[in-house]
């Protein structure tokens, strides 16, 4: 109806929908009724789709009531399919009924059956308990019975035994004499303890011992023969008489312990199969050079005893070799504590590198036979003498650090220059003695002692810093510098000594040695660091997991076995607080382990820094001397009849030549730093030079230690830096002799403003500007006294304190 031409079948009648199609009307109009149950099924877009299904020509109303006709035939056919669909279904239900209730039926009967069955099985399981029980105890009496019979056939075989076991022993036959008190021993584990074998157990045991008795010279004439066989003989003997103990003894004593020994024992004699004698002063050292041959001798025995006992006793090979050699070590154990008595650690370091390195080798041959387990327990022992010697390690190291430190103290405390050259030639020697603690502790206890290590060097440097401050402190009073204690600038007790250029250029070697001092402790702290790592990585196979109740971990090879290895297992409670040290070095990269030295070269630079400072203010001190007490300041002005002229004041002479010193100290000071950046420059020549010696093949020439600390002097001096600080020192001794004053005439008061200006003028010219209190004081005593309370507060930056101070002094009142 919606077409313009309502004939023409093409237009269709509805506006269908985007992407929807219908079917296809054609012919007989077919169409697909699956498209109706669709559960998106639109009305218009199958309508539309079905108009456009008109055939050409044919009209529209026709074609929609023949497309109604079909669709109403459709629905009658769906509707009578339905309804036969539902009445077949109507019929089938009365017999689905019938069927589940012959299926119930049935499950009742089968139900029935299957609890009739189940009785019955109940029934027959009891009466078949009770004829297992019945069973079960008839089985047992018959076990009872035959035991009966076995003990009693034991006793009485026991019997026979122990009254034949007298003939069997007088035969001699060591094979019949072990069966006999094998047999013994099992009728007595059989028969138990009954009233007629009472003395049986001590019968059989003394039986056992006589058989040892005979067995064990027998066994050690083998041993010593090397002949297998008979060995292997008699250790069947012995395991059949439950003696193989007395196996392990003999073998021990026979095949290690007494050859050895013998070795041993001839140290005392001062001489041995395989070295000559050493003509020593000491035993302890002699010892140490003595160890490394029997150490080899050890070692190659071992050897042999592997191959010997794994052909004769394949059985006991692990056991005996690892008991041999723990059964050496604890003989000679006591003695070798008492041969290396002494208390130098050199030695005992030697007497530890020949040990640990020949029983080392021991140990490795030992593990192919014993396993590492066993191999490093034998090792322990063997090492065991240097457990105390580890224990002390901490004393010893701090003995020999004092001794070389000691030996480079400074003995010229009269002379600047001699003490300066003396500290400077000493400090790199004992950095390196310093550095060597390291290198022993890892040599004697194979670095299971690094933190008593560590401290020793801290407290050595502690103690060698502490030595060099009291040097300084000689010096001071050997030139005349104020007081003992280095802190205290500007204090009194100086005896008026100047220094000269030459003196103080020696002062300002002092502050080279004390910085070059702190700076190689620093880099020793740097190696130290470096060193513990390094040995972290070494240990750390042999060291417990971190915490209190770790276990130590066991060697999986023979290379594991090293005297690090018996040292880490000798403490295992130090084992673990090792490890917590490595691991701190290894993770906290603020670690310091120089926690006293460090800081203690920082309080010694500055010690020198004033020490050099008190030098360059020896002569403005001289000067200053005195000043607070002078009598000009207190005296009053003279009245006259005449009207004479005034005059302004002019500077003193203490003050004008404190000042000029003051200007000329600059020239001085850099006349010294070109003279430091020639030696810098002349030691730096010395170096190109040895490095072009080594290139051409000659001899090299090193530089020495004060080229080195020439160097490093140029390179620390600071010509403007010291004499800022001079000033500043200068105008804090002025200062603090001013403020002494009490009473200030008219005329004193204007002297010293003209002295205090004219200082102030050259420590404008020096430094920044005059401390506040200083400028105040110049201000003031310049004042006029009738007007001093509004001149002195106009002036900017003033000093109310000084102020009042001056005022009492002039007795000038202040509102």
């Amino acid at each position: 109806k919606n077409s313009k031409h309502g004939d023409d079948c093409a237009q269709p009648w509805l506006t269908p929908e985007r992407g929807t199609s219908g079917p296809c009307f054609a012919g007989a109009m077919s169409f697909n009724p699956a498209e109706f149950s669709d559960a998106n099924f639109d009305v218009k877009a199958w309508v539309n789709s079905a108009c456009a299904g008109c055939p050409r020509g044919e009209s529209m109303e026709k074609y929609l009531s023949e497309v109604e006709m079909k669709l109403q035939l459709v629905a009658e056919d769906i509707s009578l399919a339905l309804e036969e669909q539902s009445v077949a279904g109507l019929q089938r239900i009365p017999r689905a009924v019938a069927e589940i209730d012959r299926v119930e039926l049935e499950s009742k009967n089968l139900q029935t059956r299957i609890a009739g069955i189940l009785k019955r099985l109940d029934e027959a399981e009891t009466g078949s308990r009770a004829s297992v029980n019945l069973l079960r105890d008839i089985d047992a009496v018959k076990g009872r019975m035959d035991l009966t019979r076995d003990t009693l056939a034991e006793a009485a075989g026991l019997a026979e035994l122990m009254r034949s076991a007298d003939d069997v022993f007088a035969g001699g036959n060591v094979r019949s004499m072990a069966d006999i008190v094998a047999s013994m021993r099992r009728s007595l584990k059989v028969v138990g303890s009954v009233p007629e074998f009472e003395d049986a157990p001590e019968r059989v045991e003394a039986l056992e011992h006589r058989l040892e008795q005979t067995v064990v010279p027998e066994l050690a004439k083998a041993l010593a023969a090397e002949n297998s066989f008979r060995a292997s003989e008699l250790r069947n003997v012995l395991d059949a008489a439950g003696r193989i103990t007395a196996l392990i003894h003999a073998y021990a004593d026979v095949r290690v312990v007494d050859p050895l020994r013998r070795e041993w024992d001839a140290f005392n004699k001062g001489t041995s199969s395989t070295t000559t004698t050493h003509t020593t002063t000491s035993e302890a050292q002699r010892f140490a050079e003595w160890l490394p041959g029997y150490c080899e001798k050890v070692a190659t025995r071992l050897r042999r005893e592997v191959s010997f006992c794994r052909s004769a006793f394949p059985r006991e090979c692990e056991e005996l070799i690892a008991t041999a050699w723990v059964k050496l070590s604890e003989a000679t154990r006591k003695e070798f504590s008492e041969r290396m008595a002494s208390q130098r650690l050199d030695w005992f370091i030697a007497a530890h590198r020949a040990a640990g390195d020949g029983f080392s080798t021991a140990a490795k041959s030992v593990a192919e036979a014993t396993g590492p387990e066993r191999a490093a327990h034998a090792l322990r022992a063997a090492l065991a003498p240097f457990d105390a010697v580890r224990d002390r390690y901490g004393e010893l190291e701090a003995r020999a650090l004092a001794e070389d430190l000691a030996k480079l103290e400074v003995r010229r405390c009269d002379d600047v220059e001699a003490a300066a050259g003396e500290m400077s030639a000493a400090f790199p020697v004992a950095i390196e003695s310093l550095g060597r603690a390291m290198e022993r502790c890892v040599a004697l206890t194979a670095g299971t002692q690094a933190s008593a290590m560590l401290k020793a060097v801290d407290d050595g440097i502690v103690r060698y810093v502490d030595s060099l401050t009291a040097a300084v402190r000689r010096l001071r009073k050997s030139q005349g510098l104020p007081g003992g204690d280095a802190k205290k600038v500007g204090g009194e007790g100086s005896d008026g000594r100047v220094a000269g250029e030459e003196s103080i250029q020696s002062a300002l070697q002092l502050t080279a040695v004390a910085h070059a001092l702190t700076a190689r402790v620093k880099d020793l702290e740097q190696s130290l660091i470096a060193s513990l790592k390094e040995l972290r990585g070494a240990l750390l196979p042999a060291l417990p997991e971190p915490g209190p109740a770790s276990e130590m971990p066991q060697p999986a090879a023979a290379e594991a076995l090293t005297p690090a290895l018996a040292a880490v297992h000798a403490n295992p409670d130090g084992a673990r607080r090792l490890r917590a040290l490595l691991d701190r070095v290894h993770q906290d990269v603020r670690f310091g382990p120089l926690a006293r030295g460090v800081p203690r070269c920082a309080d010694f630079e500055d010690c020198a820094r004033d020490f050099v400072l008190d030098v360059l203010l020896s002569k403005v001190r001289a000067e200053f001397r005195g000043l607070s007490r002078r009598a000009e300041w207190s005296t009053s002005a003279e009245s006259s009849d005449f009207d004479l002229p005034t005059f302004s004041a002019y500077p003193q002479g203490y003050v004008t030549t404190a000042g000029e010193y003051l200007l000329s100290l600059p020239q001085h000071l850099e006349s010294i730093a070109d003279a430091a950046e020639e030696e810098r420059a002349a030691a730096a020549a010395a170096g190109e030079m040895g490095r072009v010696g080594l290139e051409e093949g000659e001899p090299a020439k090193s530089p020495t230690a004060a080229d080195a600390e020439a160097a490093a002097a140029a390179e620390h001096f600071d010509s403007g830096e010291w004499m800022t600080r001079v000033a500043e020192a200068a105008a804090g001794l002025l200062l603090a002799e001013v403020r002494r004053i009490t009473t200030l005439g008219e005329p004193g008061a204007a002297q010293l403003a003209a002295d205090l200006e004219y200082f102030n003028n050259i420590i404008s010219a020096l430094f920044s500007e005059p401390p506040s209190a200083l400028r105040t004081y110049a201000v003031c005593a310049a004042a006029a006294r009738d007007s001093y309370a509004i001149s002195v507060r106009d002036v900017e930056g003033m000093d109310e304190d000084v102020i009042r101070a001056v005022a009492k002094a002039r007795g000038i009142k202040l509102n």
